[in-house]
This record gives C-alpha cells, sequence and structure tokens, in this order.
C-alpha cells in the first residue's frame, strides 16, 4: 500500500510538474485596436521656378510636388553664384534643415553652398565642404522661416582646375521642415 501511495504521489507530482511546466511556456497575448484617421492638407512647403532658373549652357531648373532639380555648369572659375533659380514657399511658419546630403560622380565641387535669402536674414546652407558631402546631426537647429516665399541661389566653389569636360557630379540634398520645433527630426526611409 505504501507503494501504491509513493507511485500515486509521484505520478501526481509528475503531472502538476509536467503541467507547470507547460503554463510556463505558454505565450500570453493582448491585443489592442488603434485607428489612423488620414486626411490631406495642403503642403507646407512647395518649389518653383526663380526668375534666373534658365541660362542655356549653365543653369537648369525642374520642381515638382516633391522637390527640384538644378543642373548647373562649373568652369575654372574660383567662385560661381548661381542666382535664384528656385522659389521656396512657406505656407506655414517652420524650421527648414538638412537631412542628408550624399555625393556621387567625379570631384567637380569643393564647396557648395544653398543661400536662401528670407529679407531679413541670409541663410548659408553648407551642402558640400572640402569635396565631401556635409554630415548633419539631429542636433542641428533648423533654419527659421515664415509664412511666405523665399529665392534659393547656389553658391560653389569648383575643384580646380577642371580637367575636361565630359565628367558630371551630382549631389542629393534632402531638405525637412518642421512644422512644431527647431530641431530635426531624422524622416525613416522606406522599408
Amino acid at each position: 500500500m505504501q507503494n501504491q501511495n509513493k507511485a500515486l504521489y509521484g505520478l501526481i507530482a509528475m503531472t502538476l510538474l509536467a503541467v507547470g511546466f507547460s503554463l510556463s511556456l505558454a505565450d500570453v497575448i493582448f491585443s489592442y485596436n488603434g485607428y489612423v484617421n488620414v486626411n490631406v492638407i495642403g503642403a507646407p512647403l512647395t518649389f518653383s521656378l526663380g526668375p534666373n532658373n534658365a541660362a542655356s549652357g549653365y543653369v537648369s531648373t525642374a520642381v515638382s510636388p516633391t522637390g527640384f532639380t538644378i543642373n548647373v555648369a562649373v568652369t575654372n572659375a574660383a567662385e560661381i553664384y548661381y542666382y535664384e533659380p528656385l522659389v521656396l514657399t512657406a505656407s506655414t511658419s517652420g524650421y527648414l534643415y538638412v537631412n542628408q546630403v550624399s555625393v556621387s560622380g567625379n570631384n567637380l565641387i569643393q564647396n557648395m553652398y544653398a543661400v536662401v535669402n528670407t529679407g531679413t536674414q541670409v541663410y548659408w546652407i553648407p551642402l558640400v565642404e572640402n569635396g565631401q558631402a556635409v554630415q548633419y546631426s539631429s542636433s542641428e537647429t533648423g533654419y527659421s522661416l515664415n509664412q511666405g516665399s523665399y529665392y534659393v541661389s547656389l553658391w560653389i566653389e569648383p575643384t580646380t582646375p577642371q580637367s575636361s569636360t565630359s565628367v558630371s557630379e551630382s549631389i542629393t540634398a534632402s531638405f525637412g521642415y518642421n512644422v512644431v520645433a527647431s530641431s530635426p527630426i531624422q524622416a525613416p526611409t522606406s522599408p
């Protein structure tokens, strides 16, 4: 009888242990619902052609709802200033900042700045310095813009001497516009 009780107690203990072990491995998942309502508003920034948007062989400017492209020529000049090829219009006050700059192709540009004239202040926004894309961080403060339109120019110091007319370089700048605070928020790239 005692052996039967021991066996029964052993079986009960093993059953409890197995059940307890199974319970400790069980997943517990809580579900919640979230809703995102989406509506369309006007873009806080738009781009349009500036008064000096084209000069055959020197500069051409194109704009789209999501940005702009400016094609420029460089020479062996010490400095080149492309004056007002672009207009940036802010429909609401905010802070313009640079997320990222990348440079590809031949090393034609030593230094490049986007120059934004607010009428009361001129912002020199570095894009290329010493032949390299400028690296921005989240601690950078944005450039304050009120509602209105602003001329954008490009100041370029080419790498000299220029040795060939059959080479090119591309500078891509990703800009952000924070309508709440002066700090930049790095926008994630799409998955």
